[in-house]
């Protein structure tokens, strides 16, 4: 019975070494995901080095910077296809993401958010 419990102790040890030594590196997926999903919130493209700066310890490669942008633009394209007026009504904040792409979206994102003044 001992010799059972001392085994058992053994592989809980090991079960736990090897879950906190596993760290998930990021690929091009990841990045991918990261930058769609802020454009997604309205937030705007930020340059390498910032992502660098935010991320000091990961490298942000060309690879995944490239992927960032990739995920960018398609959260972008996402974000923007909402009614601006409604965003404008619910008072959410707008951080100009659509402004190159779609130069009324600020204009009706104002009349909804100016409509409740009224």
């Amino acid at each position: 019975m001992k010799q059972k419990v001392v085994s058992l102790m053994m592989l809980l040890l090991v079960g736990c070494t090897a879950s906190q030594s596993e760290v998930k590196e990021k690929n091009t997926d990841d990045w991918f995901q990261y930058g769609e999903q802020r454009a997604k919130n309205g937030f705007l493209v930020q340059e390498k080095e910032t992502l660098e700066s935010a991320n000091p310890e990961e490298a942000v490669t060309e690879a995944f910077y490239n992927a960032y942008l990739e995920g960018h633009t398609s959260g972008t394209t996402i974000y923007c296809s909402q009614e601006a007026y409604i965003l404008g009504l619910r008072e959410a904040p707008y951080f100009g993401i659509c402004d190159q792409v779609m130069p009324d979206f600020r204009a009706e994102y104002e009349k909804g958010k100016n409509h409740k003044k009224e």
